[in-house]
């Protein structure tokens, strides 16, 4: 059973958002995770069979020049904002 997790972080000076996004892309395409949406900059939510501390470690190789980095459980169940009507569709999967 998949599990959705936050990720935000802040990157250093020799990083920037499309390296991490290459990084998330590489984890899906080794199925570390499932899907992903990516509708803030620098942020990212994806779902994992992983518990949050496994995959962690499979990120960190890819986040050497962080900054701040922020891996949380979310709770789609339990969610409210303002997005496109695209991204809560995609939440909808995980209630």
């Amino acid at each position: 059973m998949s599990k959705l997790y936050f990720i935000t972080f802040k990157a250093g000076l020799n990083y920037n958002a499309i390296n991490f996004h290459s990084y998330i892309t590489a984890l899906y395409e080794k199925k570390w995770i499932t899907d992903w949406w990516h509708y803030t900059d620098n942020t990212y939510i994806v779902a994992s069979s992983y518990d949050v501390n496994q995959l962690y470690s499979a990120a960190v190789p890819g986040m050497s020049n962080m900054v701040y980095v922020l891996f949380i459980e979310v709770n789609p169940n339990n969610s409210q904002g303002w997005l496109p009507p695209d991204a809560w569709t995609w939440l909808q999967k995980y209630k």
